[in-house]
């Protein structure tokens, strides 16, 4: 590993010295945020996800679609893929997706976070598979490592607990967080999503979390319908939902994030394309 990479991330030494300066300039996420409104048409999206499931023991959902939406356009589009730490840009190493799984289907029982990762290649085949192995693996395990170190923390005096988390704060800007502390929590991921409609809610717009480097996060609301004007001018109703997008605008500029989020809607707008194998993908360390 190069001076200056990390665990996670691949420092990018060849930007331009006008997006170097960004994290200089905002210092924060919650300074750099952009927040944005998508609506996407499930016209083609519902009716083909009913045929993906005939037959099929795992099934698929708009959820799984979004997520595999989300992956394929991470492998294409590696510009949005990148993170902020100690003032510097990284290229991250793989596409992470994390998410909030209930461990039973009742509104008493505990919640607890996922951290998947994905191979760039990936079809909606795999996603579906491996959040399947996820969810399950989750449901019958105990505690999960984040709850059981949120537990132990919240014992120690307030006092020392803040000194905790500075330290970790600090380890992280110089990059000397452990492998094996990255990979376990789930704030340390290309993007977090939130599912909003599971539970039969709009979309909103989700903060960003100074903690961790996540640097995008997508809140999927539920499927309504809603008055639509066709190519031909008239009016139609169709089941629509809205996802909304908070980026850090200092990894990219506002054309390369407009082109990454038509190129998510596209694709979960026409999930058979989640099904073919990618041709050739752009090299993400390009800029290392």
């Amino acid at each position: 590993m190069a001076w200056g990479d990390r665990s996670d991330g691949v420092l990018l030494r060849k930007l331009p010295g006008f997006r170097k300066m960004f994290p200089f300039l905002m210092r924060t996420r919650t300074e750099s945020v952009i927040y944005y409104r998508q609506r996407m048409d499930l016209t083609r999206t519902l009716p083909w996800i009913e045929r993906f499931n005939q037959g099929r023991e795992r099934k698929c959902s708009l959820f799984h679609v979004i997520l595999a939406a989300s992956a394929r356009t991470l492998a294409l589009r590696p510009d949005a893929n990148r993170f902020v730490v100690g003032r510097r840009i990284y290229q991250r190493r793989t596409i992470d997706l994390s998410f909030v799984i209930k461990r039973e289907l009742s509104e008493s029982s505990g919640e607890t976070n996922l951290k998947l990762t994905f191979a760039p290649r990936d079809t909606i085949l795999e996603v579906v598979e491996r959040v399947a192995d996820a969810v399950e693996a989750t449901r019958k395990s105990g505690a999960s490592p984040d709850e059981n170190t949120s537990d132990m923390l919240t014992r120690l005096p307030r006092s020392v607990l803040r000194t905790v988390m500075a330290g970790v704060r600090a380890a992280d800007y110089f990059g000397l967080l452990p492998a094996s502390f990255i990979k376990g929590d789930a704030l340390y991921t290309s993007a977090y999503l939130a599912n909003l409609g599971s539970i039969g809610i709009d979309t909103l717009y989700h903060h960003m979390f100074e903690w961790g480097n996540a640097e995008f996060f997508i809140v999927v609301g539920k499927v309504k319908k809603e008055p639509v004007v066709n190519d031909d001018g008239v009016i139609e109703v169709r089941d629509v939902v809205d996802v909304s997008f908070s980026l850090d605008e200092r990894v990219t500029d506002g054309v390369h994030y407009a082109r990454t989020i038509a190129l998510l809607t596209n694709l979960a707008e026409n999930p058979e394309k989640l099904v073919q194998v990618p041709g050739e993908l752009p090299d993400p360390f390009a800029l290392a």
